[in-house]
C-alpha cells in the first residue's frame, strides 16, 4: 500500500507493456521510456508508449498510459502535481457538473410553472369573491405577460454578456416574492391596478428564466444531448403545471385560495438553497470536447466568448435572418395555443361543463402529464435521428415541430365543431381533444424549442428572449382577446377555431423559413 505523502519518487511500481519480446518501462518520477529486451530476445526493438495488444493471448493492453498515470498519480499523491493532472480532469468534472445543471434548471422550470399556472385555478373563486367578469379575468392572466416580454429581451442579453446563474438566481427571487405578494395586492383593489402591477413584476422575474437556461445549455450541455437536456428543461414545465392544477384544489378547499399563493412562492426560495451553493458562476471548464454520454462530442467554442454590449450584437444580420423569422412565427404560435389553454381551462370546464374546481383542475393538468412525456421522447428521438444521421438537423426539427404544430391544429378544429355544453355536448370526447392539443404539442421541445441552440450557440440566449418575447406578446394578447370574445359572444368554439389556424400559420412559416443550420451571425 503507498501512502498518499510517498514522494513521487518513490514509487516504484512501473507500468509496462509486453508483446512477449519488450517491455516499455513508464518511470513515474520522469516519466520517461526505456527498453528492455526479455532475456530470450537479442535484439532490442521500440514499442509505442500506447500499446495495444491481444488480450487473450496473455498480453495487457494500455491506451494513453501518460495520462493514465497522471491521473494515478493525483490520487496517490492527494493533489499533487496538480499541473498534471487538470490537464485531463476538466472532462470528467464538466461530464457530471452539466448533468447537475440540468437538473437543477428543470427543477426551476417546474417551479417556474407552478406559480405562472396557479392563478388560473385560483382565479375562478377570486372572481366570484371580488366579482371579476370574464374581461376583468383576462387582463389580470395577460398583465403577467407584459413583464414577462420586456424581460425576455433584457434577460437574453445580460444572461449572455453576465453570468447566466446570477440572471436566473435573480429571477428566482423576485417572481418568487411577487408570487407570496398576489393575495396582498388583489386585497387592495383599485380598479386592479396593483394586482396587475403585481403579475406584471412577477412575470419579470419569470422572463429571465429561459433565456438563461438556454445560455446556461450552449455553455454546458454536449452537443449530442441538446436536444434531450432541452426537452427534459422544459418538460419539466409540465409537470409543474400539473402539480399547480392538481395541489391548487386541495389548499383552496383546506385553508382558503390565498394560501395557494404563498406555498408555492416559497418553492423558488428553497430552490436558491442549492442553486447558489452547487453551480458555479461559469462553466469550469470551457474545453472545445466535453465527455457525455458516449465519447467525445463537440461544443461550440463560440458559445465561450460573451458580448460586450448591446452594440456588439448583430441586430440588423438577425432581422435579416429567414431562419430566425420561421422560428419566430412558430414560437408565437405557441404563445397563443398552450397559453391561452392554460389560462381558460379550468375557467372552460367550470362555465361550459359546470364542473367544481377540483375536477376543472384534474381535466386541465390531464394534458401536461402526457406532453411530459411526449417532450422527453421527442428529444430522444431527435437526438438519435441526429447523431445517427438518418436526418438532417433542418429536417428533424421540422418533422418534430410538424407533429407539434398540426396535430393541436386537427385536435382544436374538430373540438370547434363539436357540440359544447352537456346539453348536446360530450364532456369525454371534449376532454379528449383538449388532452390531445396539449399532449401533442410537447413534440415542440426538439421542434422550435431546440432551434435556437442550432442557429447560434454564442446568441442562443439572446435568440430565445426575441422569440419568447413575441411569443409571450402574442399570448398576452390572445388571453386578454379570448376574455373580450367570450364576453361578447359565448362561444368556445370561435375560441378553439382561431387557436387551431394560428397553429397551422405559425408551423406554415417554420416550415417555409425555418433552418437547423449554423448561422453565422457575426460574419
Amino acid at each position: 500500500m503507498i501512502s498518499s505523502s510517498a514522494p513521487a519518487s518513490l514509487l516504484s511500481a512501473h507500468l509496462r507493456c509486453i508483446d512477449g519480446r519488450s517491455a516499455c518501462v513508464f518511470r513515474p518520477a520522469a516519466l520517461k521510456v526505456s527498453h528492455r529486451p526479455n532475456r530470450h530476445i537479442s535484439r532490442k526493438r521500440t514499442v509505442s508508449p500506447s500499446c495495444a495488444v491481444n488480450k487473450d493471448e496473455g498480453q495487457l493492453t494500455v491506451q494513453s498510459s501518460v495520462a493514465a498515470f497522471k491521473r494515478l498519480q493525483t490520487r496517490l499523491l492527494g493533489g499533487q502535481n496538480d499541473s498534471l493532472a487538470s490537464q485531463d480532469a476538466p472532462q470528467d468534472d464538466s461530464a457530471s457538473n452539466w448533468r447537475l445543471v440540468v437538473g437543477l434548471c428543470a427543477s426551476v422550470s417546474l417551479i417556474c410553472s407552478i406559480d405562472r399556472a396557479s392563478i388560473s385555478v385560483a382565479i375562478v373563486p377570486m372572481a366570484e369573491q371580488y366579482g371579476w367578469s370574464d374581461s376583468a379575468k383576462g387582463a389580470i392572466s395577460s398583465s403577467f405577460f407584459a413583464g414577462y416580454t420586456i424581460t425576455n429581451l433584457v434577460g437574453g442579453y445580460v444572461a449572455t454578456k453576465y453570468s447566466s446563474k446570477i440572471v436566473l438566481g435573480a429571477g428566482v427571487v423576485l417572481w418568487s416574492l411577487f408570487t407570496i405578494f398576489t393575495p396582498t395586492a388583489a386585497d387592495l383593489g383599485f380598479m386592479l391596478i396593483p394586482l396587475c402591477i403585481s403579475r406584471g413584476i412577477m412575470g419579470a422575474g419569470e422572463g429571465v428564466a429561459f433565456p438563461a437556461i438556454s445560455n446556461l445549455f450552449s455553455n454546458w450541455v454536449p452537443v449530442s444531448s441538446k436536444s434531450r437536456s432541452l426537452g427534459l428543461a422544459y418538460s419539466a414545465g409540465q409537470i409543474g403545471n400539473i402539480v399547480a392544477l392538481g395541489t391548487s384544489p386541495l389548499l383552496i378547499n383546506n385553508f382558503g385560495w390565498k394560501s395557494a399563493f404563498w406555498v408555492y412562492g416559497t418553492l423558488g426560495l428553497t430552490w436558491m438553497l442549492a442553486w447558489v451553493p452547487l453551480v458555479p458562476d461559469q462553466p469550469p471548464n470551457k474545453t472545445k470536447a466535453l465527455q457525455g454520454g458516449s465519447g467525445n462530442v463537440e461544443v461550440s467554442s463560440k458559445a465561450e466568448k460573451g458580448v460586450e454590449s448591446l452594440s456588439d450584437v448583430p441586430w440588423k444580420r438577425f432581422l435579416k435572418s429567414k431562419a430566425l423569422w420561421g422560428l419566430i412565427a412558430v414560437h408565437c404560435s405557441f404563445g397563443v395555443g398552450p397559453l391561452v389553454c392554460l389560462s381558460w381551462l379550468p375557467s372552460y370546464y367550470s362555465d361550459e361543463w359546470g364542473l367544481d374546481v377540483q375536477k376543472s383542475s384534474f381535466l386541465s393538468g390531464l394534458p401536461w402529464a402526457l406532453s411530459f412525456a411526449l417532450a422527453n421522447l421527442a428529444g430522444w428521438s431527435a437526438d438519435t435521428l441526429i447523431n445517427k444521421k438518418i436526418l438532417s438537423i433542418t429536417n428533424t426539427r421540422k418533422l418534430m415541430q410538424g407533429i407539434a404544430s398540426m396535430g393541436p391544429a386537427t385536435c382544436l378544429t374538430a373540438l370547434a365543431l363539436q357540440p359544447s355544453g352537456p346539453d348536446g355536448g360530450s364532456l369525454v370526447v371534449s376532454a379528449g381533444l383538449l388532452t390531445g392539443t396539449l399532449a401533442i404539442g410537447g413534440f415542440q421541445a426538439a421542434g422550435y424549442g431546440s432551434n435556437h441552440q442550432d442557429l447560434s450557440p454564442k446568441y442562443s440566449g439572446i435568440l430565445f428572449g426575441l422569440s419568447n418575447a413575441s411569443a409571450s406578446s402574442a399570448g398576452a394578447i390572445a388571453v386578454f382577446i379570448t376574455g373580450v370574445l367570450l364576453d361578447k359572444t359565448d362561444s368556445w368554439s370561435v375560441i378553439f377555431g382561431t387557436v387551431a389556424v394560428v397553429y397551422a400559420l405559425g408551423f406554415a412559416g417554420f416550415a417555409a423559413l425555418g433552418s437547423g443550420e449554423l448561422q453565422n451571425y457575426d460574419d
